[in-house]
């Protein structure tokens, strides 16, 4: 297991050379015009999780549209997950989000890009996108990780259960009036907080202080309609609308893998040597 002194090294080396990575695809031809990175909940087997019912929406709404799924731990010290702690697996999710999502800017910059994490995976996309640290995880340095182009570039970003929840920002979406088990400072501010929804409701034991697990697990059911209007909306304001009808939150349709086009392959390419070299889950 890494110190967290030596996962923060691990962080920034790979923000450094996911910067620099050669494009070996002609993006004009290949590049999507939306692209989704899901990120998955504590334990929850690799792919998208419960993360993947928004994502499916948002597909479902955009013909041509690709998605793929952040590849981290997700883990909080269980075995299942390779005992990886709640906090190494946050701080490897953070990296994992910026690299994936700056890779991907670099081949395709005119591509808009969409977030949607869920619990763990909202937390770890929350700390990418908004900056701040998360000192309850160790991740003291307070930059941006995710490059200024591809932030710029992120129309929206949907967090559901994400336990950095606060009450009052202006961003937040639910009936939870009290925060999570690793919330955001009082007057914390994200500099993006025009492009997203987080979603927390009361009785949720993770972003809230409730004491309803299965309240935690329904965000999509009882949100998704919702997120997706939010979604459509934003990347309307940039030029796109959906096309289709949306199906219902339950409906399951098959998403866009990593390998399925030149972009997303060798973003996975990418995260398969990461996942080797730094012995991730």
């Amino acid at each position: 297991m890494f110190s967290r002194t030596t996962l923060q090294a691990v962080f920034f080396s790979l923000l450094a050379y996911s910067s620099a990575l050669p494009s070996e695809i002609d993006t004009r031809a290949t590049c999507p015009d939306i692209h989704v990175f899901g990120a998955r909940e504590t334990t929850a087997s690799a792919g998208y999780g419960t993360a993947g019912v928004v994502v499916n929406l948002i597909l479902n709404a955009h013909p041509g549209a690709t998605s793929e799924a952040i590849v981290y731990p997700a883990c909080g010290g269980q075995s299942s997950c390779g005992g990886v702690s709640y906090a190494n697996s946050v701080i490897q999710g953070v990296a994992a989000v910026a690299a994936a999502v700056n890779s991907f800017n670099t081949q395709c910059p005119s591509t808009k890009l969409v977030l949607v994490g869920y619990s763990q995976g909202g937390q770890i996309m929350d700390d990418a996108f908004c900056g701040g640290g998360d000192t309850n995880e160790g991740l003291t340095d307070t930059r941006i990780p995710i490059q200024a182009s591809a932030v710029n570039m992120i129309k929206a970003a949907i967090f559901m259960g994400n336990p950095r929840y606060i009450y009052g920002l202006s961003y937040e979406v639910g009936t939870c009036r009290a925060q999570g088990f690793a919330p955001r400072p009082s007057g914390f501010s994200c500099p993006s907080g025009s492009k997203i929804k987080s979603y927390c409701d009361a009785a949720d034991p993770y972003c809230c202080n409730g004491s309803d697990a299965n309240t935690h697990q329904g965000y999509g059911t009882e949100y998704g309609q919702q997120a997706l209007t939010f979604v459509n909306a934003q990347l309307a304001a940039s030029g796109t609308s959906p096309t289709t009808t949306p199906s219902s939150p339950g409906t399951t349709t098959t998403t866009t893998s990593p390998g399925t086009t030149g972009v997303a392959h060798w973003g996975q390419l990418w995260r398969d040597w990461i996942h080797g070299e730094y012995n991730l889950c």
